[in-house]
């Protein structure tokens, strides 16, 4: 099993924050690399999304979550033999939003495919600082 993570404390609420990674009418026009969303980030909801380190290629998810709190997005095939979840996860903190995300890859075919998938943790890093400015930003003009 394979970890990656991203986490940073951002100065904005909660609900902002919250707001920011689950509007999917917005997901594709900042720089979450989303390009392409079809579906509804809800409780037991499913999507499809295309990346831009997806080559083209179309990812369907499906979606877990505690409103303001936390979400999940899993991708697998069957028998165990691949599993993707990536754990957004929101915590106040003295008046800011720690925002955590996490990916963990498993399975048989996780080692096989892992030198052909794209640099997970600079793109989660990636994810993170564009919330992070989004969200500062937002939070401040309201």
């Amino acid at each position: 099993m394979e970890y990656f993570e991203s986490e940073a404390l951002i100065n904005a609420r909660a609900s902002t924050v919250w707001e920011i990674i689950t509007d999917t009418g917005n997901l594709t026009v900042w720089e979450s690399g989303i390009t392409a969303i079809d579906g509804e980030l809800r409780n037991g909801g499913t999507i499809r999304i295309k990346t831009t380190d997806a080559r083209g290629r179309s990812l369907r998810l499906r979606v877990q979550q505690m409103p303001g709190e936390v979400m999940t997005w899993t991708s697998s095939l069957p028998l165990g033999l691949f599993k993707r979840i990536r754990t957004f996860t929101l915590s106040p903190r003295a008046g800011l939003t720690h925002l955590k995300v996490k990916e963990e890859v498993s399975g048989l075919l996780a080692g096989l495919l892992g030198n052909t998938r794209p640099d997970t943790a600079r793109t989660l890093n990636d994810y993170v600082h564009a919330v992070t400015k989004r969200a500062e930003l937002l939070d401040r003009s309201s």
